[in-house]
Parts: C-alpha cells; sequence; structure tokens
C-alpha cells in the first residue's frame, strides 16, 4: 500500500514543477515591468516600454528554448509574458498598493494557465493557446 501512495505523489510531482516553472516564469515577467517602471521614472509611455520588454523576453526565451521551439512558438510566448510585464509597467501607475493584490492577480493568472475558474475550481471556456510552451 506504502507503494502505491509513493507512486500517487511521484504523479502529483510534475504537475507542482510545471505550475511552479510557470508561475516562476509570470513572477518574473511582472517583476520585470514593475523594474522597468521604476527605472524609467514612468518617462516612457506603454507604447514606448512594450517592444524594449518584448525584446528583452524574447531574448530571455530564444535563448533558454530557441533550439527546442520554432518561431511562433517562441513568438507566442513572448507576446504572453509581455502581456504580464506590461501589467508590472502598468498597475503602479494606475492604483494605489494592496497587500493582497498581487497575490490575487497571480491566482488568477495561474488559474487562467491551468485553464480553471479559482472561485469553483470548473473549467474556464477560453481555449488554450497551443503555442504557449511555459
Amino acid at each position: 500500500m506504502a507503494d502505491k501512495k509513493e507512486t500517487k505523489n511521484e504523479e502529483q510531482q510534475p504537475q507542482d514543477i510545471e505550475t511552479g516553472d510557470l508561475m516562476s516564469s509570470v513572477t518574473m515577467a511582472f517583476n520585470m515591468g514593475v523594474a522597468a517602471n521604476q527605472s524609467m521614472g514612468k518617462t516612457k509611455s506603454v507604447a514606448e516600454i512594450a517592444p524594449e520588454l518584448g525584446q528583452q523576453i524574447y531574448s530571455n526565451l530564444a535563448d533558454a528554448y530557441g533550439g527546442d521551439f520554432d518561431e511562433q512558438h517562441l513568438s507566442a510566448n513572448t507576446e504572453y509574458f509581455l502581456q504580464i510585464a506590461l501589467l508590472g509597467y502598468i498597475i503602479p501607475s494606475v492604483c494605489a498598493f494592496e497587500s493582497g493584490f498581487k497575490d490575487t492577480l497571480f491566482a488568477l493568472i495561474e488559474a487562467k494557465a491551468k485553464k480553471m475558474n479559482p472561485d469553483n475550481n470548473s473549467p474556464i471556456d477560453t481555449p488554450p493557446d497551443p503555442n504557449i510552451i511555459v
């Protein structure tokens, strides 16, 4: 019986690692946007900062996954993480700080990535993007 329990735990670990990797990447992208906001002193518009952040994200993904995935996958992932980075750039400029906001935002991002509604754990109707690799 102990063997079955260990096998079940081993089966759950890859999902936890994938979620952890995704949320680590989400956190890095969000923080990249926050850092850009702080370092630029809010002098650049979203339209001006988006290409810079996008290039940086693309370069990071290409370095990490370029040999494993085609251009379509790299571009889709760049767009996904750019959207998150732009949240990090925009949010500090448009709303007050609340300690639980970032946790709630990240929980919603994770639920969307998993395609589950965090309120009732039911599937979200949005079809998954097959090009997202992270």
